[in-house]
């Protein structure tokens, strides 16, 4: 199966602090974990085999690829937004990670018939275009970290998916980047505390 054309394409990009050596970065995004854990909506998750159906003929997994991990990650995913855990719904979502020389490329693919391929990369800020610059603060370095997300998803739902995605994944990058930068033992706390 070659990946189909997507219904929406969405680019995250985070910038990375100056202390933080974007191969640090690398190394934390190919342990595919804290891209689980740094999700505002997970419940939980847990590690599944791959079934061979699941890569032989998906395009998106390519041949320069390695390390192959799959997921079932479980979330609570707001259906009206600000009014509490009464309007979220259970989703199930099984995910396949695998690391590329620049990054970790990911296919969930929800219950609800939506379909994300992701590539998240660390990027010299400004080499990606799609969305807008994210804001330099002081002491931000010369990296970033970039998701362009190509979503498949039905009309009906279309709005709905955009928003959640753009606010779950923009909080997302940030605490993966925030978490990397605590790992490497420097601040950059205060961002990653304001999702917690």
């Amino acid at each position: 199966m070659a990946s189909p054309s997507p219904t929406m394409t969405i680019v995250t990009r985070v910038a990375l602090p100056a202390f933080l050596d974007p191969q640090a970065m690398l190394d934390m995004l190919q342990t595919y974990e804290p891209l689980i854990k740094a999700s505002p909506y997970l419940k939980n998750y847990e590690r599944r085999s791959v079934e061979v159906e699941e890569l032989v003929d998906d395009t998106f997994f390519s041949e320069d690829g390695r390390k192959i991990q799959a997921f079932v990650v479980y979330d609570r995913v707001p259906i009206i937004p600000g009014v509490g855990n009464w309007a979220t719904k259970g989703v199930k979502i099984p995910c396949v990670f695998q690391s590329f020389h620049n990054g970790v490329r990911c296919r969930a693919d929800s219950e609800a018939g939506v379909t994300v391929r992701s590539s998240y990369e660390v990027r010299r800020r400004g080499e990606v275009s799609g969305a807008p610059a994210p804001m330099v603060h002081p002491g931000d370095g010369e990296y970033e970290l970039v998701e362009t997300a190509d979503i498949c998803c039905g009309s009906f739902v279309k709005a709905f998916v955009r928003q959640s995605f753009t606010t779950a994944h923009q909080k997302t990058l940030q605490r993966v980047v925030d978490e990397t930068a605590r790992a490497w033992g420097q601040p950059g706390v205060q961002k990653f505390q304001q999702f917690r």
